[in-house]
This record gives C-alpha cells, structure tokens and sequence, in this order.
C-alpha cells in the first residue's frame, strides 16, 4: 500500500494518481455519449463532466485505489 509516489526526488500523493484515472474514465465516458448521442440531452456539459468525474474519483478511491 503505497503511502506517496516518487518520482525522483519529488513526491506526490496517490490521490494525483486516482484524479488521473478518473479523468482518462470521464474522458471515455464523455466520447461514449457523444457517441451515442446522449451527449445532445445535457444541458450543462461542463458541469456534468466534472460531476462524472468526482464520481470516478469516489469510485477509485473506494475500491481500487485506497489511501
């Protein structure tokens, strides 16, 4: 269980890593509703993409990557 990441001399907390992850998830999610074309019944899409992504944020910190 890693407490923080090093790279080098720097160290960085794991959460940089989930915040990572879930905006890589946001990012496939958002191209799968546009895909789709669900993406044309959000009314505020920056606002629903930063909601996504908290969402994968809870989601990996609750069960993949815990810290």
């Amino acid at each position: 269980m890693p407490h923080e990441l090093a790279v080098g001399d720097v160290y960085f907390s794991p959460f940089l890593l989930v915040v990572i992850y879930a905006v890589i998830a946001t990012w496939v999610s958002v191209a799968v509703l546009n895909k789709t074309r669900l993406s044309r019944l959000i009314v505020f899409p920056s606002v629903t993409f930063l909601a996504i992504a908290l969402l994968y944020v809870v989601a990996i910190d609750a069960f993949f990557l815990r810290f």
